[in-house]
């Protein structure tokens, strides 16, 4: 049974649950997000999920979350990273038409958005993670951290590992 004493999370564009699995396994009471459910054989999402568009969430809904993770689509990003003539013509394009910028980065954007509205709501810091590939770097930003293929965004040293210097 879940407890309101256990610290909320909030998964954004939760898909099949990656996030959550770990954040459930840390005792986080978690809550996903995203415009479809996904299902992948026996696997479907582990948490309480919300079918809902992220671009349409008002962060003062999560005043009473500890954390807020995403994982916004990067099939786009992916592609453009691709050697490919056909992938770095579209890129071209793109980067021709701050339109089609805006609406490349309006999902990961929507993150840092919905996280601003949940702080000033709370009146006080709510961290966030965004996860991502590495080809979303040019469009968003340097990513704060990267572990093999996945590149993090936000405010990433609360979840990695103190490294030690030697």
């Amino acid at each position: 049974m879940k407890s309101a004493a256990q610290p909320l999370a909030i998964d954004l564009y939760a898909g099949l649950g990656g996030w959550s699995d770990g954040l459930l396994a840390e005792g986080y009471r978690v809550i996903g997000f995203d415009i479809e459910r996904h299902v992948y054989g026996e696997h479907k999402y582990p948490a309480q999920l919300v079918i809902q568009d992220v671009l349409t969430l008002h962060g003062s809904q999560f005043r009473d979350a500890r954390l807020i993770v995403a994982s916004p689509p990067c099939q786009e990003f992916s592609y453009m990273a691709m050697p490919w003539s056909i992938a770095k013509e579209k890129q071209r394009r793109i980067e021709a038409c701050p339109a089609e910028q805006k609406r490349l980065t309006a999902l990961f954007d929507a993150c840092f958005r919905i996280q601003r509205e949940a702080i000033a709501a709370a009146g006080r810091w709510i961290p966030l993670v965004v996860e991502n590939v590495r080809g979303a770097q040019p469009w968003v930003g340097k990513a704060a951290w990267n572990f093999g293929s996945f590149y993090l965004w936000g405010d990433v040293p609360a979840l990695m590992p103190i490294q030690k210097k030697h």
